[in-house]
């Protein structure tokens, strides 16, 4: 299946490079420009959310632009970018409306990457306020 989204779109997989922008508060931390944890905390927080976020809309492409399983119906012509910036309206909850998932396989995706994404906010938010008051 994989060679045959290949034949058709020659973006393949590379979104995935954005995940190596987790590493860069280890580059920064290194260099020595963070230097307290606080600041080392949000700059895994801020490269965390980006590069999840890079890599959602390139599964939203994916998914979108290869269509429903089995047969491949159901598919729309979307770009990288309008996927960024469907997730970003999605995320922040205001949904526009104007660009929204048509194939089974990316709504369920979406349902189950926003709910994956509250979860960890919540978290990562009560971590940061547990941490405060100790």
């Amino acid at each position: 299946m994989y060679s045959l989204f290949l034949a058709l779109y020659e973006e393949g997989l590379r979104f995935l490079r954005a995940l190596r922008l987790m590493t860069v508060p280890d580059i920064l931390q290194y260099l020595n420009i963070l230097k307290t944890s606080s600041s080392i905390r949000l700059a895994q927080l801020v490269s965390i959310f980006i590069s999840v976020w890079l890599t959602a809309a390139g599964i939203i492409h994916l998914l979108e632009n290869s269509g429903d399983p089995l047969d491949f119906s159901n598919s729309q012509s979307l770009s990288y970018w309008t996927c960024v910036y469907f997730l970003i309206v999605t995320m922040s909850t205001v949904g526009y409306g104007d660009v929204f998932c048509h194939t089974v396989l990316g709504r369920t995706f979406l349902v189950f990457f926003l709910l994956v994404g509250l979860v960890s906010f919540l978290f990562n938010v009560t971590h940061t306020i547990y941490n405060k008051k100790s």
